[in-house]
């Protein structure tokens, strides 16, 4: 896919995404979603997505995070099921189910209920031991840890996982990277989380590829914010060849260019390693379903980074300019 490609197809979904959401929706949103879609070529249904969010008015009260930013791109996920009113009854479930986990009721909550296992019969289960790693990573960095860490708690945990371990291998790759200059703060931390994504055992590898990785984005001139994090993590994980992550790179300078970012540069790395996980999933498909659902659940880690990373600064600035 070329930047003219590309900038035609980005253009025509946000242009659907803005209408469908409205012209009020923050454009850092607009743009998490209209990527999304633009990476996994799937095609945008203005007219689902819009009884997405009627259902989702429908079935909550005027404060809830439905209601708020975050609730336009939960919407946009919850488009992949056919039964709207079913999905959204399903999130709120599991929304409950968190907070009976004693998780804080909010946006981040509501992203992470996305990621609640879909077997009814282990939802609690899976909420509790959530909320166990949750606690577990706050022992380790207490200032650090709190809601923002909701939907990696529940992304990386499962009813029969050794929380203790994942956080204390989480708490090693933190402190690791440290060492190589990276900035201190919750992305590191989402970083070191995400690094865990596949096994909670320890691995050396990871770290040596997340540092490789940053400065060969770096020496090609590729700005990594801190808020990039969790994208190094990814690519580490996916062992990625040479050849691999030039392609990410070219595909950042050619993302670049498009008039649709000027004002919003942070999303470029954004996009382009969205893309090319999508290519690297597709290519996989046919050689291992193994590797296939690992890719998967990278892509919706993914995701919800993004997500969190746009929700948080939305609510930052919310903040400031009250």
């Amino acid at each position: 896919m070329n930047d003219v490609m590309i900038e035609n197809q980005l253009t025509n979904i946000v242009e659907d995404v803005s209408k469908a959401a409205g012209w009020t929706v923050d454009r850092k949103i607009i743009l998490a979603i209209a990527s999304t879609f633009l990476a996994s070529g799937k095609t945008f249904d203005p007219v689902k997505y819009k009884a997405v969010l009627q259902e989702m008015k429908k079935q909550s009260s005027w404060m809830s995070p439905l209601r708020t930013t975050v609730g336009y791109s939960i919407a946009a996920n919850l488009m992949e099921q056919e039964d709207a009113e079913k999905a959204v009854k399903e999130l709120l479930t599991n929304v409950s189910i968190l907070k009976e986990a004693k998780f804080k009721n909010g946006n981040f909550s509501f992203i992470g209920a996305q990621f609640l296992t879909e077997n009814k019969h282990e939802k609690k289960a899976h909420a509790q031991k959530a909320r166990a790693l949750f606690d577990a990573i706050r022992k380790h960095h207490p200032f650090l840890t709190s809601y923002e860490d909701i939907p990696y708690a529940v992304l990386l945990s499962n009813p029969s996982d050794d929380v203790e371990l994942r956080a204390d291998t989480m708490n090693r790759y933190y402190k690791e990277l440290r060492t190589y200059n990276f900035t201190v703060g919750n992305d590191l931390q989402w970083l070191s989380q995400v690094l865990t994504l596949l096994s909670p055992q320890y691995n050396y590898q990871l770290v040596a590829n997340t540092v490789a990785i940053r400065d060969t984005l770096k020496k090609q001139h590729i700005k990594v914010k801190t808020m990039h994090y969790p994208l190094l993590g990814f690519l580490a994980i996916l062992e990625l060849n040479q050849t691999q992550l030039q392609d990410i790179i070219d595909l950042y300078h050619e993302v670049k260019s498009l008039k649709l970012l000027k004002w919003h540069r942070e999303f470029v790395l954004f996009m382009a390693v969205q893309i090319a996980i999508y290519d690297m999933a597709n290519v996989q498909k046919s050689l291992s379903m193994t590797i296939m659902a690992s890719i998967e659940l990278l892509i919706q880690a993914q995701q919800a980074a993004m997500i969190a990373a746009v929700s948080a600064a939305t609510i930052a600035s919310n903040s400031s300019s009250s």
